[in-house]
């Protein structure tokens, strides 16, 4: 094999000018390395000019990866609104820069259905539209400071059957690991 790719190299470099070949390589590189390092800018959700980081509290919704037999899955966090204003196409960010002080996050779980047909989607859409998914946390949020809304479904029967959710506990973790806002002030206690 490697004598192969030998070959054909060798057959390239005849074949292609070399200065052509070694532009093309340059440019081809730049493009992966740039096409690698996308830096994903967060939600801008305060008002007025953009500041410095250091002025700001930086919310990031946590990830999760689910796997059945065959396929994998990747769940998350999701911010919905941040005091009371709505995020447009909230399912495309993943973190949220805030002003410092008081603020009211609603934040809803997003499953990933993956590209199955069938039952799953429909569960999924049934445990996506019930108010258990999203909850309202408050928080006090400092300038400089990086938090993370984590999240933990619950069920009454086998966790594979997402019909079976009884809940979801969220919770907030500053940068360093330390509890904000507990599970038990993020869960959500249905009407019985």
């Amino acid at each position: 094999m490697l004598t192969l790719s030998r070959q054909l190299s060798a057959q390239l470099v005849t074949a292609v000018n070399p200065a052509h070949l070694r532009t093309f390589f340059l440019l081809f590189g730049a493009l992966l390395i740039s096409h690698c390092t996308t830096v994903e800018t967060p939600y801008k959700a305060y008002a007025g000019e953009p500041r410095p980081a250091s002025e700001l509290a930086l919310v990031m919704g946590d990830i999760y990866y689910r796997q059945d037999w065959l396929n994998s899955y990747v769940d998350a966090v999701r911010f919905f609104k941040v005091d009371g204003q709505e995020i447009e196409n909230s399912r495309a960010w993943e973190q949220i820069l805030l002003s410092p002080g008081m603020r009211e996050l609603e934040v809803y779980y997003s499953w990933d259905m993956g590209a199955r047909i069938g039952l799953a989607p429909a569960l999924v859409s049934y445990a996506s539209n019930r108010e258990s998914i999203s909850r309202t946390l408050r928080i006090h949020a400092e300038a400089g400071k990086t938090y993370s809304v984590k999240a933990e479904p619950v069920f009454n029967g086998d966790p594979s059957d997402i019909g079976s959710l009884a809940h979801v506990d969220f919770w907030v973790e500053d940068s360093e690991g330390r509890v904000v806002l507990s599970k038990e002030e993020g869960r959500f206690r249905p009407a019985q």
